[in-house]
């Protein structure tokens, strides 16, 4: 029987045919194909980082980046000589090769150094801001006397020509220092308050005319003038009350004849003030 041409015996339209013919390349082709192009990639690449490290090291010897200007701002306490000396700054060294971070850390081990930035400023300067510790007064800690400053740190030795302006704090007890080497946040507080009360140009002014600050667990803070070592003991509360307090009683003291046997004034006895060591007259009690 015939039945015509069917669409299988076309072999035009063999849709199987087709597939055998364009199976196109193996898996093995395809890989080596991609080896070939991954390994292009890998030498070029190589082949730049090559090119930059040979261009880092002849730049690391060059002198167009010989450090030849070192700016250092900020420093008043520490000269220029000796950061560049403690920095090792001093030599021709090239900037591309500095490490800021050794340097930084360098310079911060400077007792009055507080924080570092430094600045490389391409060919040949580096720009070095210093912020310098400020005391904020002298104390007697760890068998010898050291500069405090704000934050309760005792930060260097005193040398003797350093100690003539600013007061010493005594009386502290091994108790009035924490674990980490900082002072009491309560006493630093308090050191802090006076600096503040005290500074603001009246007699007795700090720290000029004070040489020292005594701290008694009893009797509270008392002050001890430069000028013949008065003692003006002030309490432990409400420090900004009697201070206002002592100025107006040392501000009616001045001109007495008899001003130089002041012996002390006592602040801590709430509104009554007790003058030590002249005549009744002059408006407290004698003692």
């Amino acid at each position: 029987m015939y039945l015509g041409k069917t669409r299988l015996g076309v072999p035009g339209r063999n849709v199987f045919q087709k597939s055998l013919q364009d199976g196109g390349p193996g898996w093995f082709q395809r890989i080596w194909r991609h080896f070939w192009i991954g390994s292009i990639i890998v030498m070029i690449l190589a082949g730049l980082s090559l090119t930059m490290l040979i261009g880092y090291l002849f730049a690391l010897s060059a002198p167009f980046f010989r450090l030849e200007d070192v700016s250092i701002q900020g420093n008043r306490r520490v000269s220029q000589v000796e950061l560049l000396q403690k920095g090792g700054l001093e030599d021709k060294v090239n900037l591309l090769a500095l490490n800021l971070r050794d340097v930084k850390k360098r310079l911060e081990a400077v007792p009055w150094i507080k924080a570092v930035q430094l600045r490389r400023e391409l060919p040949n300067k580096l720009t070095v801001l210093v912020q310098e510790r400020e005391p904020l007064s002298l104390v007697l800690f760890s068998q010898g006397l050291y500069f405090l400053d704000a934050e309760g740190v005792p930060f260097k030795k005193a040398d003797r020509q350093e100690t003539s302006s600013l007061p010493v704090v005594t009386g502290l007890q091994k108790a009035d220092w924490q674990e980490n080497g900082r002072l009491d946040p309560r006493i630093l507080q308090d050191l802090l308050l006076l600096k503040t009360l005290l500074a603001r140009g009246k007699d007795p002014l700090y720290p000029e005319k004070l040489s020292e600050i005594h701290v008694d667990p009893d009797c509270g803070y008392s002050l001890y003038t430069l000028d013949r070592g008065v003692r003006i003991t002030l309490g432990q509360e409400e420090l900004t009350t009697r201070l206002n307090r002592l100025e107006k009683v040392w501000s009616s003291l001045q001109g007495r004849s008899d001003l130089f046997q002041l012996r002390g004034i006592s602040l801590q006895y709430g509104q009554r003030v007790v003058v030590h060591g002249l005549k009744p007259a002059a408006g407290g009690k004698k003692s």
